[in-house]
């Protein structure tokens, strides 16, 4: 998952094409020098001086590209040490977050009375979230007046809801958990040391912990937060969503269709981005499977 993980990588056989390179100038340094007419070398000495003259610069050739392959072995082995170091820790701090992101949403409750029943209702943990989007009735305010309804139903009727959910009072408790979710992903993101591949299958990872009706909720809430949004788009957090649980039946449809094999990411190019989401939200460009 990390770049540059052959020691024998592009940078070492350029390294040593170079070494190569100036072993050979030297090695006709002999033949310079006894063809050259500068020189005379008509009388040498015995021998045995002749070739230790000649084999010299050969062994000490020899020595000098072990000695550099040693080095260049020891290099890309610090290297990898302190990758598999920044691994560990990475993973390490990122499984804690994912940890305290289920306690977040394990601790979450919901305490409601419907309108017109004196029992009160309680929901815990992730039952919270199908309760607060599809059974839990309570007051909205809109320009034409009031309502008792789901917040399913606001997110259908109202652009003005939909397009902000911040203004939907009833979620302030789930700010939270929103703010930490997203924070697991720019942390992902904002890890320099991985390629994109690696960020994605941890992206991934984070996205196999959410339900179902987290997905629905998350996807209201990227058009309200930009930075929720981005991190959507780039890492397609909504593979897994399923069209039917939205709140408008044409815009569950839209998503199906942007979730089928036939629909390409080309097909975007004109899309209003502001209420509507790439198909890189839901398979990424290269994405395989």
């Amino acid at each position: 998952m990390m770049k540059d993980n052959s020691t024998f990588d592009n940078g070492f056989w350029k390294s040593f094409g170079w070494f190569i390179v100036i072993a050979l100038l030297i090695c006709c340094l002999p033949w310079l020098l006894t063809s050259s007419s500068i020189l005379d070398l008509s009388e040498t000495g015995q021998i045995g001086d002749t070739l230790g003259g000649i084999m010299g610069p050969f062994i000490a050739m020899a020595a000098a590209g072990l000695t550099f392959i040693a080095f260049w072995v020891q290099y890309k082995a610090n290297i990898h040490q302190r990758q598999d170091i920044a691994i560990e820790r990475f993973e390490r701090n990122l499984f804690e977050l994912i940890h305290l992101q289920q306690e977040i949403t394990n601790g979450l409750v919901i305490e409601h009375c419907n309108n017109g029943s004196s029992q009160m209702t309680v929901k815990h943990g992730r039952e919270v979230f199908p309760y607060l989007y599809e059974e839990m009735i309570d007051r909205y305010h809109f320009k034409e007046g009031e309502e008792n309804t789901t917040l399913k139903r606001v997110l259908d009727i109202s652009e003005s809801y939909k397009y902000d959910l911040g203004a939907v009072r009833q979620l302030c408790f789930l700010d939270h958990y929103i703010r930490h979710l997203y924070g697991i992903f720019k942390y992902i993101d904002e890890a320099e040391v991985w390629d994109e591949k690696a960020k994605r299958n941890y992206a991934s990872i984070v996205r196999a912990t959410l339900s179902p009706y987290e997905l629905v909720i998350l996807y209201y809430v990227g058009f309200s937060h930009k930075g929720i949004k981005a991190m959507i788009e780039k890492y397609a957090l909504l593979r897994n969503l399923r069209p039917r649980l939205l709140a408008d039946p044409s815009e569950g449809q839209l998503v199906a269709k942007k979730l089928h094999k036939g629909y390409t990411h080309a097909m975007d190019k004109d899309i209003d981005v502001t209420k509507e989401y790439r198909k890189t939200a839901f398979e990424l460009v290269d994405d395989s499977n």
